[in-house]
C-alpha cells in the first residue's frame, strides 16, 4: 500500500511540474515571441524593392519616350497615320469589315501621311521640303528647299528617318505577295502605299543630299571668305610698316 501511495504522490509532482511551466510559456509577453528579421533579409527585400522601382521607371520612360521629344505632336502624326495604315491593311478584315471599306480605309490614311509628312513633318523635324512643278511643256521639275544647318540628331530626327524608309518597304514587300497571289484589290492599295511613301522618301533623300552639298558650299565660302580677309589685313600691315 505504501508503494503505491508513494508512485501516486511522484506522479502528482510530475504532474504539477509540467502545468507549472506550461503557464510559464503561456504568461510570457507577446514582445518576447517577436521575432527579429536578419539582416541579409532585410538587404534582399530592399534590393528588391530598388529593382521594383528602377523597372517601373524604365517603364514609365519607355511608354513616354515622345515626352523626350523637341516636337512630340508632330512626331506623334508622323508614325500616327502610317501605324494606322497598315494595321487597317492586316487586321481590319479580321473583323469582318468589307475588302472595299479596307481598301479606302488604307488610301485615305495613305494620303494623309504622304501630305503631313510632306508639307509639316520634314518641314518642321528636319528642316527640308520638296515640291514639283508642272512646266509648260507638260514635264516636272522636282525643286529641293533645305536650310544650311543639319539639325542635330534626337528623337525627332530618328524617327522621322527611320519611319521613311522602312514604310515603303513594307509597301513593296506587300505589293510583290500580292501579286504573286493575284489580289487584284490588294496589290492596287499596296501600290498606292508604296508610290505616295517611295516619292517623300526619294524627295527628302534628295533634299538631304542638296542640303550637304549647300553646306560644302556654306563652309567653302566662309572659308576663302576668312582667308581673302587675312590676306587683306596682311597687305594692309605690311604697308604700314613700310611707310
Amino acid at each position: 500500500m505504501k508503494m503505491t501511495d508513494d508512485t501516486d504522490l511522484t506522479q502528482n509532482n510530475l504532474d504539477f511540474e509540467i502545468n507549472l511551466s506550461n503557464t510559464e510559456n503561456s504568461t510570457t509577453p507577446a514582445s518576447s515571441k517577436t521575432q527579429s528579421v536578419p539582416l541579409s533579409q532585410k538587404d534582399s527585400n530592399s534590393n528588391k524593392n530598388q529593382k521594383q522601382q528602377i523597372s517601373s521607371s524604365d517603364k514609365i520612360d519607355f511608354t513616354n519616350f515622345l515626352s523626350h521629344a523637341n516636337n512630340p505632336g508632330i512626331v506623334f502624326f508622323t508614325l500616327f497615320f502610317k501605324t494606322l495604315a497598315i494595321i487597317s491593311f492586316l487586321f481590319l478584315g479580321i473583323f469582318g469589315v468589307s475588302e472595299a471599306l479596307i481598301f479606302i480605309f488604307v488610301v485615305i490614311l495613305n494620303s494623309l501621311d504622304f501630305w503631313f509628312v510632306k508639307n509639316i513633318s520634314g518641314r518642321i523635324l528636319v528642316g527640308l521640303r520638296w515640291w514639283n512643278e508642272v512646266k509648260e511643256d507638260g514635264s516636272e521639275e522636282w525643286k529641293f528647299e533645305s536650310t544650311h544647318e543639319v539639325r542635330a540628331k534626337s528623337i525627332d530626327t530618328t524617327i522621322f528617318w527611320i519611319s521613311l524608309y522602312i514604310t515603303p518597304a513594307f509597301w513593296g514587300i506587300f505589293f510583290v505577295l500580292e501579286l504573286i497571289g493575284l489580289k487584284l484589290m490588294w496589290t492596287l492599295a499596296c501600290l498606292i502605299g508604296f508610290i505616295l511613301t517611295g516619292s517623300n522618301t526619294f524627295g527628302y533623300y534628295k533634299c538631304s543630299g542638296d542640303q550637304k552639298k549647300k553646306i560644302e558650299g556654306f563652309i567653302n565660302d566662309k572659308t576663302q571668305e576668312g582667308f581673302s580677309k587675312i590676306l587683306q589685313f596682311g597687305a594692309s600691315a605690311f604697308a604700314n610698316n613700310n611707310k
